[in-house]
């Protein structure tokens, strides 16, 4: 009989600390702040797509490098199972990336999964510390413009293209200073 002793059925600490010091929400309110000193107005929202797409692909790689090189049981399992059964890997594996990246960012200790199945996953972030790092550096008037929901969509996009899914289509559906929360679907559209 195997010897489970050594089994770790959570993430990783060391994982989760190095995301976050890498894609540190103060780090990245400072950087967006720094880009913007003395542009217009008009030009905030350029620049900040720019910034928080680019932000997005990072974090994305990065989340799915590590979340492979920090395995954990659960999804040892998750994949024995997937390889054995022939399973679709959407959306139970890439939520797991979703999380990783969340946990590692945000100060909670569950993402908020609203819906998982084969055709779509959603999920929400409600006190978001990007968004309130915005809002603390550079004022709610540019928080409301949600630059940082550039980071997360391409935080999602980069997470299905790394883990080489097709026909996903990633979208917001929910932002902060309407209800009080963001909320983005993954999309199968092949299911």
């Amino acid at each position: 009989m195997e010897d489970k002793k050594g089994y770790s059925f959570e993430l990783q600490e060391d994982m989760l600390s190095l995301i976050e010091k890498e894609f540190s929400p103060q780090e990245i309110a400072d950087s967006l702040a720094a880009a913007i000193e003395g542009k217009s107005s008009p030009e905030i929202p350029e620049i900040g797509k720019r910034i928080f797409s680019e932000q997005g692909r990072r974090w994305a790689a990065r989340v799915l490098e590590l979340g492979e090189s920090y395995l954990d049981r659960t999804y040892e399992v998750l994949r024995e199972a997937i390889d054995t059964t022939g399973s679709p890997a959407f959306p139970l594996i890439p939520q797991r990336f979703v999380e990783i990246a969340y946990l590692s960012t945000q100060k909670i200790s569950t993402l908020p999964i609203v819906e998982n199945n084969m055709a779509r996953l959603i999920y929400r972030i409600g006190d978001c510390r990007t968004y309130q790092a915005i809002s603390d550096r550079l004022g709610p008037e540019t928080a409301g413009l949600l630059v940082c929901r550039q980071g997360c969509l391409n935080l999602c996009q980069g997470i299905m293209e790394g883990l080489s899914l097709e026909g996903i289509e990633t979208e917001m559906s929910a932002k902060r200073p309407e209800q009080g929360y963001c909320q983005f679907i993954i999309n199968n559209t092949k299911a």
